[in-house]
């Protein structure tokens, strides 16, 4: 009778050191970095793509260094571990600065160990690199912002148009109804466009409304809405000035338009009649409305002065 050959047993060491080989090998060989930290941000455990990602040759060069060197705003890992302690996981996603000084950004999935007396023992995690994905998300929201900004400006102009005022306003107007904030509409037309194209030609009709958009930017502050409503038809939203804030600056845009004139540097001459409307929160209406009132105001003015 043949005799039965033992395989030869292992000793546990060598399997030990064997297991975690093949388990680190198999770390070093995913595309996304795998990491253990503990909560004061030891890190215990990290694969090569987590190095690759902060700009380290080796993964065992991590160990040296605590995680929260890593973060760009440390108010981020504040609120993260807040949050895993919380939830026990928890995805999110923060800046990280590279060995080289770099920034990139990255999304991490990780979740708390707890230990038997229930506190946290470490924190393990997959950390991925969005840098890419975020710069197109930025890209896209420059380009969306452009487009949106285009669509609500007047071209010749710079100042909003019709849809840009109407939006803009709105917004002030929700406003002043929460502060009970008084507000002022001017509304102003610019005279003898039409005699301005027949003589010296619409490209020169064009300079006259946009000289009449350059002082209206120069007279009134940032905050106010300008637009310029169609045609030679302009319009200001004065936030939050009072009726002597409103009349000074009416006062100061006629006395910069004679400024103009007097300079003589182009060949026409500006003239612009204007009208106001009074917004008060007790005694709500819509923009429409006091556009229309200051509307007939500035008309009774062009009448007056028999301009077209």
């Amino acid at each position: 009778m043949s005799k039965i050959k033992k395989t030869p047993k292992i000793p546990f060491k060598k399997r030990f050191l064997e297991s975690e080989k093949r388990f680190q090998d198999l770390l070093d060989h995913l595309p996304v970095g795998v990491y253990r930290t503990t909560p004061d941000g030891k890190i215990i455990e990290a694969n090569q793509a987590l190095a690759d990602m902060l700009g380290y040759e080796r993964h065992e060069d991590l160990k040296d260094i605590n995680v929260k060197d890593f973060y760009v705003r440390a108010e981020d890992r504040a609120e993260h571990l807040k949050e895993l302690d919380l939830q026990g996981t928890f995805c999110t996603e923060f800046e990280l600065r590279r060995k080289d000084g770099q920034t990139i950004w990255g999304r991490d999935y990780p979740r708390a160990v707890v230990g038997s007396g229930g506190k946290i023992n470490y924190y393990d995690g997959i950390l991925l690199d969005i840098t890419k994905q975020k710069n197109a998300e930025e890209e896209l929201k420059g380009a969306l912002y452009k487009l949106e900004t285009l669509s609500l400006a007047d071209d010749l102009t710079g100042l909003y148009n019709r849809r840009g005022f109407f939006t803009i306003a709105v917004e002030h107007f929700k406003m002043a109804d929460r502060q009970r904030e008084k507000m002022f509409l001017l509304f102003m037309d610019l005279d003898n466009l039409k005699n301005i194209n027949d003589t010296f030609g619409h490209h020169m009709g064009d300079q006259a409304l946009v000289c009449v958009s350059d002082i209206l930017k120069g007279n009134f502050r940032s905050v106010d809405v300008k637009g310029r409503m169609g045609g030679d038809e302009f319009a200001v939203f004065l936030v939050g000035a009072s009726r002597e804030g409103m009349e000074a600056a009416e006062s100061r845009l006629r006395k910069k338009i004679e400024m103009f004139n007097e300079n003589k540097e182009k060949p026409f001459q500006l003239s612009v009649s204007m009208g106001a409307s009074y917004y008060d929160p007790l005694h709500p209406c819509t923009i429409d409305e006091l556009l229309v009132r200051a509307d007939k105001i500035m008309y009774e003015e062009k009448r007056r002065k028999g301009r077209s």
